[in-house]
C-alpha cells in the first residue's frame, strides 16, 4: 500500500497557482455569523403540535393556543438587540411552572451544541439547564458559555433568551385563550 502517505508521489500541497488559476492552499473563506431570526411557521413547527380549531367554531370553543397571527406578533414583541433583549424582564415563574426549560429549551440547547460543537454535550446542555433553572440572567451564561463557544456565545446566547422569552409568551397565550 501507499504506507498511509498521499499517491502521486507529492508531500503536502505547494502554494502556488494550480491550472485555472485558483490558489492550491485557500481553504474555504466564510463570512461573518448572523444570528437567525425564525419566522412564525418556522417556531409554530418546533411547537407541539395541536389541533387547530376550525373557524366556525372558533367562536364558541376556547383555542387551544395562539393563533398563527398571534404567534408572529408575540415573536415581533421579542427584542432583537442584545441590550434590550437582555434587559427584557423574564417571568421565571411562567417558566418554571409549566415546564418550559426542560421541555423547550434543553432540547434547542442540545440541538444548537451539537451544531456548535460537532457532539452532543449533555454535561453542558445540564449545565445551562441549570442555569436557566437558577434564574441566571443572559449576561451570565454569555460568559460561561463563550469559555466553550468564545465568539459563538453571544449569538447562542441570544437566540437561546428570544426562544425562552417567546415559550414564556406562547404558554401565556394558550392560558389566556
Amino acid at each position: 500500500g501507499a504506507g498511509g502517505r498521499a499517491l502521486g508521489g507529492r508531500g503536502a500541497p505547494k502554494a502556488g497557482r494550480g491550472a485555472a488559476g485558483f490558489s492550491l492552499d485557500d481553504g474555504p473563506k466564510m463570512g461573518p455569523l448572523t444570528p437567525i431570526d425564525y419566522s412564525a411557521e418556522e417556531l409554530a413547527a418546533v411547537a407541539p403540535t395541536e389541533p387547530a380549531p376550525a373557524p366556525a367554531s372558533a367562536a364558541t370553543v376556547p383555542a387551544a393556543g395562539p393563533s398563527a397571527e398571534e404567534l408572529k406578533q408575540m415573536i415581533l414583541s421579542i427584542p432583537t438587540k442584545r441590550a434590550e433583549l437582555f434587559a427584557a424582564p423574564v417571568q421565571w415563574d411562567v417558566a418554571l411552572a409549566h415546564g418550559i426549560i426542560g421541555e423547550k429549551i434543553k432540547p434547542f440547547i442540545s440541538k444548537k451544541m451539537v451544531e456548535y460543537l460537532g457532539e452532543d454535550e449533555p454535561s453542558l446542555v445540564d449545565f445551562i439547564v441549570g442555569k436557566l433553572e437558577g434564574k441566571t440572567g443572559a449576561e451570565v451564561i454569555e460568559s460561561e458559555m463563550a469559555k466553550v463557544l468564545d465568539e459563538d456565545a453571544q449569538v447562542f446566547t441570544i437566540k437561546l433568551w428570544r426562544m425562552l422569552l417567546f415559550e414564556i409568551l406562547r404558554v401565556k397565550g394558550t392560558l389566556a385563550g
